[in-house]
């Protein structure tokens, strides 16, 4: 049979009320019963002494001549112990079947303290019957008719009935307190185990329970009771669930290793996507700054091959040919700074690589006609500015990656002013500048811009706003990621039809306490 917590408990308070009640009360009963025999000696016996006590005070009122002194009977100090009293004379007559009284006749208590229910004339009859046998009457009414004799002569008769004794409070002290004090205690300790074994150790059980759960520990199982009260239910059905949970767990993290899998491998293959278009971009700007050289190389090679040069212009060819050799030698070399090597990170100038990056993708903007301009936001003439420049404190990091990020900043601005070119073929401005302990690259444009509320996403990974096939939405999110590699950060700034702007930052390298930094400063790499 089902029962519900709450009936159990219940059930269990008022059995101990119960058995606690009836044992008081048997106990109390057995006590009352001794008490009221003795309480009945010792009425009887105040009684007798107070019945006495009357009749021979009214005795003492009589005077054979002058009569019933009735103001000293009234003044009596004993009356507060009556309930009722009549005093009268023998002259008590019949008529017609009733008694009446022909004399004197006092009630020193008043009729108005009489039972309004109660017969007078039983009262008169009890009294005409002690007068006439000369004796105590009891059972009058409630109380008692005894003759007055005065001098050895029957003078009247007295009838009176006494206040019950005050009910004693020393039975309810002694038994009916300690009982309910008891009962109170034995309640309040079977409510406390109660609560404890039904309700307290299992909550506290679930609640532990819970918090293994809560961090991460799904196997935890509770003991569950055959019972079927709500909280032996609700084991179970913590049980069942931490099942679940634990079940739908081991599959959620076969599903997340799955698709971290797959995520990866995407990741990987749109990172190759992204780096073969990069290497579109190198291939382009190499082609470009090689082939303006290769032409007029072909052009002196071929007149230096006729040998009838005068010795000016052979020496002018000549010198053509080695300023052409040179410019390819640097083109290479930028490329070999651009390719990735398994080097650690070393003290560097962030001018080399951005202007490495300016270089590879200055032909594409020639041909878009965006102008690109690389300052520090202060003005000044080309060689203030040059020298400013180099004097920026050195960072730590490997030039690859960091001209990588810019060549996609600056790549981004130029797909951006494409997509949408401004009237005049539009404008990227470099500033590279230090603010306070970090360098700052910023590569803003007056392109088209991109709503604020995308901002928070352009730098996550295959997140792009170009239409379909236009973007891998790799490219910010590269540069992300290699300022995080650098102790830096990325921001982005923007606003519709107000251009674009893209900043990255990264710490100064910190002084050793030599006042230089560890390791000295690398600058551009000889190919």
């Amino acid at each position: 049979m089902k029962s519900s917590l709450r009936l159990r408990v219940a059930l269990l308070i008022v059995a101990l009320n119960v058995t606690v009640g009836v044992v008081a009360l048997l106990f109390a009963l057995r006590q009352a019963g001794r008490d009221r025999e003795a309480t009945a000696r010792a009425f009887e016996q105040v009684a007798f002494s107070l019945a006495g006590n009357l009749v021979d005070t009214v005795a003492r009122q009589v005077d054979p001549d002058a009569g019933l002194n009735v103001a000293r009977l009234l003044a009596w100090e004993s009356w507060p112990a009556f309930a009722d009293a009549l005093v009268c004379d023998h002259r008590l007559t019949r008529a017609d079947g009733r008694v009446l009284l022909g004399g004197i006749a006092v009630n020193p208590l008043g009729r108005k303290v009489r039972d309004p229910g109660a017969d007078e004339q039983v009262i008169f009859n009890g009294l005409r019957r002690a007068l006439d046998e000369q004796r105590s009457v009891d059972a009058v009414e409630g109380g008692r008719a005894m003759p007055i004799f005065v001098r050895g002569r029957l003078w009247g008769a007295c009838w009176f009935r006494l206040k019950p004794p005050p009910l004693s409070t020393d039975l309810i002290t002694a038994y009916f307190v300690p009982a309910f004090l008891g009962s109170t205690l034995l309640i309040s300790l079977a409510t406390f185990f109660a609560l404890r074994r039904f309700v307290l150790d299992p909550v506290s059980q679930l609640a532990q329970a819970a918090n293994r759960v809560a961090a991460g520990d799904y196997s935890v199982r509770l003991s569950e009771s055959p019972s079927q009260d709500e909280l032996s239910l609700l084991v179970r059905r913590f049980n069942a669930m931490t099942d679940q949970v634990e079940l739908l767990n081991t599959r959620l993290e076969q599903e997340v290793r799955r698709q971290t899998e797959q995520t990866r491998r995407a990741e990987a293959a749109a990172m190759t996507q992204r780096r073969l278009a990069a290497m579109g971009e190198l291939a382009a700007g190499i082609a470009h700054e090689i082939n303006n050289p290769l032409g007029g190389l072909q052009n002196a090679v071929e007149r230096l091959e006729r040998g009838d040069l005068e010795p000016e212009k052979r020496a002018r060819y000549l010198e053509l040919l080695s300023s052409g050799l040179e410019r390819i030698r640097r083109t290479v070399g930028q490329l070999l700074r651009f390719t990735p090597r398994r080097a650690s990170p070393e003290p560097l100038s962030l001018l080399a690589p951005v202007e490495d990056a300016l270089a590879l993708v200055r032909h594409r903007a020639q041909r878009q006609n965006v102008s690109m301009n690389l300052s520090d936001g202060r003005g000044g003439d080309p060689a203030e500015l040059r020298a400013r420049l180099e004097a920026l404190p050195p960072v730590e990091g490997e030039q690859h990656e960091l001209g990588q990020a810019v060549l996609n900043l600056l790549v981004n601005a130029l797909d951006a002013l494409e997509e949408a070119p401004p009237a005049g073929g539009g404008r990227i401005d470099v500033r590279l500048s230090q603010e306070g302990r970090e360098l700052v690259v910023e590569v803003r444009d007056d392109g088209p811009g991109v709503p604020e509320e995308s901002l928070p996403r352009l730098a996550d990974l295959f997140y792009t706003t170009k239409p379909p096939g236009k973007g891998t939405g790799l490219g910010l999110g590269i540069v992300h990621q290699v300022a995080a590699r650098h102790g830096g950060r990325l921001e982005l700034r923007s606003k519709p039809g107000r251009g674009f702007s893209a900043s990255l930052y990264l710490p100064v390298l910190q002084a050793s306490a030599g006042g230089r930094p560890e390791g000295g400063v690398k600058g551009r790499e000889r190919p």
